[in-house]
């Protein structure tokens, strides 16, 4: 199935490279990885070789170009496909590089990007936590002034790769936890004395994709490692990209749910003949392809607003992670139906990108978030047309 709208990318050479790491050496391995949920830290390698990681960068620069952007959609559809744990722990590096070039101080950007690209060395993205989700500004971590930087204190949930991170994006309030309190983002050397990873539970989804928690006691963070924007709107911008990249896998696996649909529904026989040739099979199976188009088309202007430069538009961001993990969550569920109770059975394909979709509907702004967020677009939008 092609892009329908950039269809220059359909004999794209590294896409095609991706595409065929994806089939011969991810596909195999996807249910050991999902039952063992051991880190895939060697496939991440190999993507970096194949240069999936510098996707979104020109040099030390964030690329201008659209198509870079398209073809990171692309690369996480793919992925998504046959191991979500894996598309997400490439989008989370590719995520911490991109605050490194647009935000972070130039000494520490030079000593920290290229092992990022690499995935020789791990960041992390500290903004979630136990009583903040999506409200961020409930948080209660501080970055209290001292001479020469800040003392961080605070507890950091939910954060991709945090087991085996080198440094975190961190936000915090500064001096007070009030909930208008300027914020600040701050690049820490998880090194650094006074940070600690508390055990967390694991995942039902994204098996083999590491988070966790971090928790900050007194930790000393000097100036330098400030990064170079505000606080909430430079974290809100990776953030942004972060949920359109939620739109990309989700329109992998419900990419994923018609192919295994197809497969399934083509072999079991259902009263005498097979289930595909089935009226309901057809229209649920059409409903799968309605929705994949849509998600996707949905998706791809999201990229191509972020690809602009300044955030992206924050309606269609929205909209695309709403959209696409919603119906991926539908058709993941619809998919395992056909499979029956086949599709019951721990870590197989249908059973693991079930439990993966869910996730979609949860990280990054929970479906309920951006509901409330497009309503008060709808509702400002009505009334300046009144």
């Amino acid at each position: 199935m092609t892009n329908i709208l950039h269809p220059e990318l359909a004999n794209d050479e590294f896409l095609e490279s991706l595409r065929n790491y994806a089939q011969r050496s991810l596909q195999p391995r996807a249910a050991d990885i999902d039952r063992t949920d051991d880190f895939i830290i060697d496939v991440l390698g190999d993507l970096a070789a194949l240069g999936t990681q510098r996707l979104h960068l020109d040099g030390k620069s964030i690329s201008p170009d659209p198509s870079a952007w398209m073809r990171i959609h692309e690369s996480s559809k793919i992925l998504a496909k046959y191991s979500t744990a894996t598309a997400v722990a490439v989008s989370v590096a590719r995520l911490h590089s991109y605050l490194l070039v647009k935000y972070t101080p130039a000494p520490l950007r030079d000593a920290w990007l290229e092992p990022t690209l690499t995935a020789s060395a791990f960041g992390s993205f500290g903004i979630t936590e136990p009583d903040a989700g999506t409200d961020v500004r409930a948080m209660t971590t501080i970055a209290r002034r001292v001479d020469g930087g800040y003392r961080l204190s605070g507890h950091k949930c939910w954060i991709g790769l945090a087991p085996i991170a080198n440094y975190c994006f961190v936000l915090a309030k500064v001096d007070t936890d009030d909930r208008n309190a300027e914020t600040v983002a701050l690049f820490v050397d998880l090194s650094s004395a006074g940070v600690s990873r508390p055990e967390q539970a694991p995942l039902s989804g994204l098996r083999g994709m590491a988070n966790g928690q971090l928790v900050f006691d007194d930790v000393f963070v000097p100036s330098a490692n400030r990064l170079n924007c505000d606080g909430f709107y430079g974290m809100m911008d990776g953030l942004n990209l972060a949920r359109i990249e939620a739109g990309s896998y989700s329109c992998g696996l419900i990419l994923r749910s018609i192919e295994l649909s197809v497969e399934r529904s083509s072999h079991r026989i259902v009263m005498g003949e097979p289930l595909l040739k089935k009226q309901i099979t057809q229209q649920r199976i059409g409903q799968m392809y309605a929705d994949y188009l849509t998600a996707d088309m949905i998706t791809q202007r999201a990229v191509a607003s972020f690809a602009l430069g300044d955030g992206g538009d924050q309606e269609l961001i929205s909209v695309a992670k709403l959209f696409a993990t919603d119906k991926a969550r539908f058709h993941t569920d619809v998919a395992m139906q056909l499979w029956g109770a086949a599709g019951l059975i721990m870590h197989s394909d249908v059973e693991r990108i079930h439990r993966d979709a869910k996730v979609m509907q949860i990280f990054d702004g929970t479906s309920e978030i951006h509901q409330l967020m497009l309503a008060k677009h709808a509702v400002r939008a009505v009334n300046e047309a009144v």
